[in-house]
């Protein structure tokens, strides 16, 4: 009879996994990082592999939240582009059209700059 080896988890291999995942290393990575099967990183991580990227947001999300009461406005707009779109903070994409003379008008004068500076080629 043969024994097979079982895979013993430690708090070290659960932390890799962990950080792996946090860093957006997927499943079939982690196992050939570890050295494992697929079958064996799923049987053994199952939490880590489904809660550590919610722990890293968790994470950042705080230290922008943070900033952002602060008084860093890249993290206010982040913050806001990202949860408070419910309370009408979201971003405008605005379109300007232009009429076909204005866009003849464009044409010409890149052909003049073209015809211009084709000289200094």
């Amino acid at each position: 009879m043969v024994m097979h080896n079982t895979h013993q988890p430690t708090d070290e291999l659960r932390q890799r996994v962990c950080d792996l995942v946090m860093c957006g290393t997927p499943k079939y990575l982690i196992a050939q990082v570890l050295e494992l099967d697929d079958e064996t990183v799923t049987k053994y991580y199952a939490k880590e592999l489904a809660t550590a990227k919610s722990i890293a947001i968790e994470r950042i999300g705080k230290i922008v939240y943070r900033q952002a009461l602060d008084g860093s406005e890249k993290s206010q707009a982040l913050y806001l582009k990202t949860q408070g779109a419910s309370q009408g903070w979201v971003e405008k994409q605005v379109i300007e059209t232009v009429d076909n003379n204005e866009t003849q008008e464009l044409r010409e004068k890149i052909a003049a700059l073209e015809d211009k500076y084709s000289k200094d080629y």
